[in-house]
């Protein structure tokens, strides 16, 4: 089956312009970070201080959670 030139011409823009947005935002990000220099992954994790430690039933014959 032989592809109208009109038709082939629609596939081919709709190619290009689905590649170009599938890669917009990719390159969108490695423009913003490089313009900030900011480099995220080699951040090292940092502890928050208002975390709540988890504290283990000691009475184990007493069925309730509090």
């Amino acid at each position: 089956m032989k592809l109208e030139k009109a038709n082939k011409d629609r596939i081919v823009r709709n190619v290009i312009l689905s590649l170009f947005i599938y890669l917009l935002p990719i390159a969108l990000l490695f423009i913003s970070l490089k313009i900030t220099g900011q480099r995220p992954w080699e951040k090292k994790n940092q502890k928050a201080n208002n975390t709540k430690t988890i504290t283990n039933k000691t009475n184990l014959t007493n069925g309730s959670n509090d």
